[in-house]
């Protein structure tokens, strides 16, 4: 009888599996949309595709526009069926207007209706995210049928053929003012195109920061002109390339924060400057003696910089990681880590000055022993890090450390350590949703450390990106406590997303990528483990004294 009755209780599961497998799920209620809109309601209606549409209120030739225009441009050129006009109205019209009562500055409205799109922004960057919106949802209207399916329930009979646009609206703003991606150029090499590429992504996912650290123990990726630094490394970019970087990436809504390492992390700097040799840094490396010689070449090192940056930046100047040292014969002027703080932000002002540039400086938050002045009170910005979800205590003990209405603003550091080489994204999540209770936390940043392998660790920036605009999204699971079902479902949605946002595919990223370089070293022959420069076996200690 007990057999029976288990020959009858699992004839009676397959039955209720094969009922529930039958009940079939539209493609629309399966848009990956990234990042995830804070408000977005479906109306529970579709219109087929249409055949001709128009776009009204958006001038393609206009510099604040131009990329918007170039999105729709590039989204419609996929679609060879559709028509698209720009000096007629169609049935189907796409529109974008402008008002001030759309808030915050980056937020938008979208309406999608039988009758057509409108669009609702109160700025051109506003606008233009709102288009990355369209975009997605544009694509996988028109392509849903071969992406959007699930093995876990069926899409509606003739998916494949059908093409939907769901009506809905969509109310959308960051929760963070900055959003920032961090790319290391101090340890890998970073090409121009790669660069861009990594600008026209970030874009698309709404971020509006790219944090550039220049150079670091291993390696100068900056070739500057009237200093040695950057010379022996052939990839190294010229004032020139940087400069053009900065206002094509502005021409995306983007702004470019340099980072010049101030304290430690400066091997690369020692290599030629070895007279301004203090010692090993917190982990190898070497760190800057304190004192007049020092300040005279972080001036120098500044100013080219500077030069290269928009009328309003931010420069980060690293601080992290580093031990003490005064040079001997500067012993008795009283240097200690405050008023190191405090004269490297005096140079920095004194040269936005000069440059007719304002200039925000920002530092890590590492030592306990490494106070702000407190003449300092503004232009100021301090930014505590942590990159793994086992980290999430301590994450929220920086925050309340360093969180508080009346306390400097603050950028939270997440992302990818330089040993995670399949990308994460957890301390990022942490970070988002721990930070949204201090006022003075404006944005945080998703770092990608030690290497240029950017395709590999895509799954950190495009799951950061969504979560430093919604930190809510995406939601894990029920009973997956280890994000391992989590992670596998946004590695899904990202390789839909790459398939409509071709800028993102991999083969088109790994082609700008170049040789792979970790940690200042070629991984693969013919030159595996070989150093990019003579700096990576450069060992101040010995070769100093020699």
């Amino acid at each position: 009888m007990k057999s029976l009755r288990t020959i009858i209780f699992l004839f009676c599961l397959l039955l209720a599996n094969q009922s529930s497998a039958q009940v079939p799920v539209s493609l629309m209620d399966r848009l990956p949309l990234v990042p995830q809109p804070q408000r977005l309601v479906y109306h529970d209606e579709y219109i087929e595709f249409p055949d001709t549409i128009s776009i009204t209120g958006l001038d393609p030739y206009h510099p604040a526009q131009k990329r918007t225009g170039e999105t729709l441009q590039t989204l419609f050129s996929r679609m060879p069926d559709v028509f698209v006009c720009t000096n007629s109205a169609a049935s189907f019209d796409i529109s974008f207007e402008r008002s001030s009562l759309t808030v915050p500055a980056e937020g938008y409205k979208l309406f999608i209706t039988s009758d057509g799109i409108t669009i609702v922004s109160a700025s051109p960057a506003a606008e233009y995210y709102a288009a990355q919106t369209l975009y997605q949802i544009l694509a996988y209207s028109y392509f849903g049928g071969r992406l959007l399916f699930s093995w876990e329930a069926p899409v509606e009979a003739g998916a494949v053929e059908k093409k939907y646009i769901p009506l809905l609206e969509i109310m959308d703003y960051p929760q963070y003012q900055r959003r920032s991606l961090m790319i290391d150029m101090g340890r890998s090499v970073f090409s121009k195109p790669l660069i861009e590429r990594i600008i026209r992504i970030m874009s698309h996912l709404k971020m509006n920061m790219l944090h550039v650290h220049l150079y670091d123990d291993e390696m100068c990726g900056f070739r500057f002109e009237h200093l040695s630094l950057g010379s022996e490394n052939p990839f190294a970019l010229t004032a020139d390339d940087f400069t053009a970087l900065i206002k094509y990436a502005r021409s995306y809504h983007i702004g470019v924060m340099p980072e010049l390492e101030s304290w430690g992390h400066v091997k690369s700097v020692i290599y030629h400057y070895p007279e301004c040799y203090g010692g090993p840094g917190m982990y190898g490396g070497a760190s800057f003696a304190i004192g007049e010689k020092t300040y005279h070449l972080l001036e120098k090192i500044y100013e080219e910089i500077i030069l290269c940056l928009e009328d309003s930046a931010d420069v980060h100047v690293g601080l992290d990681e580093a031990k003490w040292a005064v040079y001997p014969q500067e012993a008795d002027r009283g240097y200690t880590p405050e008023t190191h703080v405090g004269r490297i932000y005096d140079i920095l002002m004194s040269l936005g000055e000069r440059h007719h540039k304002k200039i925000t400086m920002h530092l890590w938050a590492d030592h306990g022993d490494r106070p702000i002045p407190d003449r300092i009170d503004s232009n100021l910005v301090i930014q505590p890090w942590k990159y793994r979800r086992s980290d999430a205590g301590d994450i929220k003990a920086a925050l309340k450390k360093y969180g508080g209405k009346t306390r400097f603003p603050v950028m939270m550091g997440g992302g990818v350590r330089s040993v995670c080489y399949d990308g994460c994204f957890a301390a990022t999540r942490e970070w988002a949703r721990a930070g949204i209770v201090y006022p003075n936390v404006i944005g945080g940043t998703v770092c990608i450390w030690g290497t240029n392998q950017i395709e590999e660790r895509l799954v950190g920036i495009y799951a950061g990106a969504d979560y430093l605009w919604t930190p809510a999204t995406p939601k894990a699971r029920i009973n997956d406590p280890y994000d391992e079902q989590l992670r596998a479902d946004i590695l899904t949605n990202m390789r839909k997303w790459q398939f409509v946002f071709a800028e993102a595919l991999p083969e088109r990223i790994i082609q700008d990528e170049g040789p792979e370089v970790h940690l200042g070293r070629y991984v693969w022959p013919p030159f595996a483990h070989q150093g990019v420069t003579p700096v990576v076996d450069f060992n101040p200690e010995e070769d100093i004294e020699k």
